[in-house]
């Protein structure tokens, strides 16, 4: 069976989700046509901010009953994915159940989302390329990009920065037995929280408001949908202040933490005892970074060399650059080329010939949404952030 037969338009995977992309995109370009966003380097920033959005919508559907954190001071209950609180940060002495879903849901996830966002990509374009993913194989490629000339393969190895957890607020304090007497309930607790679908519930934004949502039901499926998806002057406020908060944790990210140190302890992989540094953001982690150019060269070897019109491209696709690791794992990479020893025509001396079409570089494409990579000037054109924010509207100064 070959790739494209089992490949699936993020549309026809999940429609809500693309449909919620969408929207967004058309928030995008309001605020770049209104010079809310001035560049493509905020617009990659604002990119990042739409995945992990996005992200956090997926993983709220998988919400339960039981294990949410309430928090006396913000007299609110989270369903957290890391051992913080969402509202304080790093709370000492606390139990937190944490609900992130297996690395493999986790996967497909990431994979849909940077489907639908390059799909929007295309669409805004007009690049003529389209978009397919496998969300489901466990084969060589997680995502397909072609038009009529070119098929661009693509091994996806993304995380978020930052998880907008599901929440509900209470009017008045929670309260718990001492003896006799009722009392309110003065330090973080494992609660559980009863009838979530006739329930007020939001997504909580670290010093923002908190973002209203639905939960809805159907049959055996449980999904989220955003309340003012369909205001398109709403929905354009909150893009901002997610994209704000999301810049503000980039910027601490990016700087070990040396800036915006408040905000590390709500963010993923921000180390012990809150969430481990395997699950750093992006393309961040070392073992993905390793595994990635591997695939990278597997998938050359196995489906390029092999077409004689030298039509296949492979990309290594992540929703954040590796700020952290770039320079000591991947810079080398920039302008490297690799052969087979078979394909050497002629040797003289110290110096050997090699067909050009033979010399492939370890990728033709490390696609990020805050900062890219190319090796194929077509690509460079169809899906640099610069294309984008041109296409949306904006004139870079």
């Amino acid at each position: 069976m070959s790739l494209y037969t089992i490949a699936i338009k993020p549309n026809d995977y999940n429609t809500r989700l693309s449909e919620f992309v969408s929207q967004l995109f058309n928030a995008l370009a309001q605020m770049v046509q209104r010079k809310d966003i001035q560049g493509a380097e905020t617009l990659g920033i604002m990119l990042g901010a739409i995945f992990d959005w996005c992200i956090s919508l997926l993983y709220a559907e998988k919400s339960a009953n039981m294990g949410w954190l309430y928090c006396p001071n913000a007299q609110m209950g989270f369903y957290p994915y890391i051992k913080s609180c969402p509202h304080c940060g790093r709370v000492e002495q606390t139990e937190i159940s944490v609900h992130k879903p297996p690395s493999d849901t986790i996967g497909r996830y990431t994979t849909l989302c940077l489907g639908a966002i390059l799909s929007e990509v295309c669409r805004v374009c007009q690049n003529g390329f389209e978009v397919r993913i496998l969300p489901t194989s466990r084969g060589d490629v997680d995502m397909l990009i072609f038009d009529a000339t070119t098929v661009v393969l693509c091994e996806v190895k993304s995380s978020p920065l930052y998880l907008l957890p599901l929440c509900v607020r209470y009017q008045r304090p929670l309260e718990t037995s001492e003896g006799d007497e009722l009392a309110a309930v003065a330090a973080h607790a494992v609660i559980t929280v009863d009838n979530l679908e006739s329930r007020d519930l939001y997504l909580h934004l670290v010093g923002g408001d908190p973002i209203p949502v639905h939960l809805i039901r159907e049959d055996s499926v449980q999904y989220l949908s955003v309340k003012d998806s369909r205001n398109p002057d709403r929905l354009r406020e909150t893009l901002k202040a997610v994209g704000d908060t999301w810049a503000r944790m980039y910027v601490g990210y990016a700087s070990r933490w040396r800036e915006n140190g408040q905000l590390r302890w709500f963010t993923c992989g921000c180390g012990v005892p809150v969430d481990d540094t395997k699950n750093a953001p992006g393309l961040d982690r070392t073992d993905d970074i390793k595994k990635g150019v591997y695939q990278m060269l597997k998938v050359a070897e196995k489906y390029g060399r092999g077409c004689r019109e030298r039509r296949v491209r492979v990309a290594l696709l992540s929703n954040m650059h590796p700020v952290a690791h770039y320079d000591e794992y991947l810079k080398g990479f920039e302008d490297a080329l690799w052969t087979r020893e078979s394909d050497i025509q002629e040797r003289t001396g110290q110096t050997v010939s090699v067909d050009s079409d033979d010399l492939l570089p370890f990728y033709d494409m490390l696609f990020t949404l805050t900062q890219s990579w190319f090796r194929d000037e077509r690509l460079k054109q169809a899906f640099s952030v610069e294309t984008l924010f041109r296409a949306l509207g904006g004139q870079q100064e």
